[in-house]
Formats: structure tokens, C-alpha cells, sequence
């Protein structure tokens, strides 16, 4: 089906909803690990309604529904990654480390995926990026917890989407997200009530002033961003709308400066990094383009 140029909007609209992912994670008060959890069991929840218990019940093999709770638990962990960078520093920083995503990809599949060869300029596009980061990190005013916290955070949702890419493959999309969404929600609920201290019901539930921001990452950015995607997929190619996802990092920083102030203003150096990353990863998924298709598909944001 040929694509109008609403669809092209809607896509823009989308992107911009996963940079606000990690404002929204900033503005909600409560731990990172609870946070996440609460969202992918909010998100689990109105996709499984979305849908129906019968497409669960018909979802492939029992292997099938381990390797997605797997994969669910790799989600799991990047989302509390994402968001612990944003708090052990600024939005902008944690954002400029989780762009290195799609370079991950590049660099660890070929260790995963059978037949996946190292390619030359995928090479030296990660020495570029490993500049670019050389710049951020003696950039003034840069946490490096915070940057490096996002980096780990990249290289999660870079296995992720290699693992995920190979299920998506033959496996239903939506039902497939539901449950790496309930093993997320798990996985992370199980490390808050190891890790979190104190363990109280203010630490663990969130306050009144939190619901409404997580409702709207858990339902608008989450479960409406994603069936949305899906949808577009019909009709803008895959490559087209994960060409588009390199903005997500640009928007968020945008939204960042404007919902915190001053607090998210950098040093030009740290642009100027950031912009080498960010151009990186566009070359990149314009090389998969003109290799055909090769690659994985992208983690959700």
C-alpha cells in the first residue's frame, strides 16, 4: 500500500513520543527498577486487552514463549538503564549514550547471528562513533556515569533487537510484545524488591503525583506508539521508519532543554559529539538500505 504523507507525519509523531520516554522517565519520581516495572505491566496489561486471551493462548511453541520471556527480561533491564542514565545525570547526556544503539547492533551481531559477516565500513562508522564519544566525554559539564549508563543501556537494547529480530520473523508482533512486556514487568519487579531499599509501599507504588505521567508513558508512548508502528509497517518500509528513529534522540534532547531548562543546556563540544553519533547511525541505516534489508529490527522505546 503506497504511503500518504500522513503516514510520514504520524511516524514523525511516534518518534517524538519515544524521545519524551526518557522527560517522562526524569519527571516520575519513584526508582528507576519500579518505574519500569509498573510500565511494562501497565503496557502488558492493555496490549493483552488490546488482543484478546485467545491470540495468547495460540502464541507458537512452548520454546517460543521462553525465548520472548528471555528477550523480555534483555527489554527489561535497557529500559531501566535508559532511565537511571537520565537521573545519574541530564536527559541529554543519557540520550547521546543510548544512540549508540544501532552501532551495537552492528558489532555484536556477527557474534550472534550465523552468516552475519563484519563489514568494513561498519568499522570504521565504530571508530567514528568511538571519536564522537572521545569528544562527549571531555565535553564541560558531562557526567560520565550518566553517559556510560546510557551506552550499557545501547548495548542491552542492541541484543535485544538482535534476539528479537530473528522472533518477529515468524512470530506475531503484537502478541509477541505482550509477552516481553509481562517478562520485563516481572524481571524488573523482582530485582526492585532485591535491590530497592527501603522496601515500602512509597517506594514501590507510585505516589499520586506519578500516575499521570506513567499512564501516559505506559499507554500513549508505549502501548499507542508501538501498535501504531506496526501498523505503519504496512505501508512505510522498515527501513524507512528505522532510517526516521535516528531523530528520536534529537527530539529528545529538544524536549529535554524545554521541560528542564538550563539544567539540560551543554557545551558546544557535547553537540558537536552527539551529532557525530547521531550522523553515524543514519549512515549506518542508510548502508542496510542499499545492502538490501540486512539487519535487525530496532528495540522499543
Amino acid at each position: 500500500m503506497k504511503a500518504r504523507w500522513t503516514d510520514h507525519l504520524l511516524l514523525q509523531g511516534i518518534i517524538v513520543l519515544w524521545g519524551f520516554t526518557a522527560v517522562l522517565g526524569k519527571l516520575i519520581a519513584m526508582e528507576s527498577l519500579p518505574l519500569v516495572a509498573w510500565r511494562t505491566g501497565i503496557a502488558a496489561v492493555a496490549l493483552a486487552l488490546m488482543m484478546g486471551w485467545g491470540k495468547l493462548r495460540r502464541f507458537g511453541t512452548r520454546l517460543d514463549v521462553w525465548q520472548a520471556l528471555g528477550t523480555g527480561c534483555l527489554i527489561g533491564f535497557h529500559w531501566y538503564l535508559f532511565f537511571l542514565a537520565g537521573r545519574l545525570g541530564n536527559v541529554s547526556t543519557g540520550l547521546a549514550g543510548a544512540a549508540t544503539a544501532a552501532l551495537w547492533v552492528a558489532l555484536l551481531e556477527p557474534l550472534v547471528v550465523r552468516g552475519r559477516r563484519v563489514h568494513v565500513g561498519e568499522c570504521v562508522l565504530a571508530l567514528v562513533v568511538a571519536a564522537g564519544v572521545a569528544v562527549i566525554t571531555g565535553s564541560e559539564g558531562v557526567s560520565l556515569p550518566s553517559f556510560f549508563t546510557g551506552v550499557a543501556a545501547a548495548a542491552v537494547a542492541a541484543l535485544f533487537s538482535i534476539c528479537n529480530g530473528r522472533l518477529v520473523r515468524r512470530l506475531p508482533a503484537i502478541p509477541l510484545t505482550c509477552l516481553e512486556l509481562a517478562a520485563a514487568s516481572g524481571f524488573t519487579a523482582v530485582l526492585a524488591l532485591m535491590t530497592v531499599r527501603p522496601l515500602s509501599v512509597a517506594t514501590l507504588v507510585p505516589s499520586e503525583g506519578d500516575w499521570v505521567p506513567l499512564l501516559v508513558l505506559s499507554l500513549v508512548c508505549t502501548v499507542f506508539a508501538f501498535s501504531a508502528c506496526v501498523w505503519l509497517q504496512q505501508r512505510i518500509s522498515a527501513f524507512t521508519v528505522g532510517l526516521a528513529g535516528n531523530l528520536e534522540p534529537v527530539y529528545g534532547m529538544l524536549l529535554a532543554l524545554a521541560v528542564f531548562g538550563s539544567s539540560e543546556q551543554m557545551g558546544p563540544r557535547f553537540y558537536a559529539g552527539a551529532a557525530v553519533i547521531i550522523g553515524c547511525v543514519a549512515v549506518h541505516a542508510l548502508g542496510g538500505m542499499r545492502r538490501g534489508g540486512e539487519g535487525s529490527e530496532g528495540a522499543e522505546n
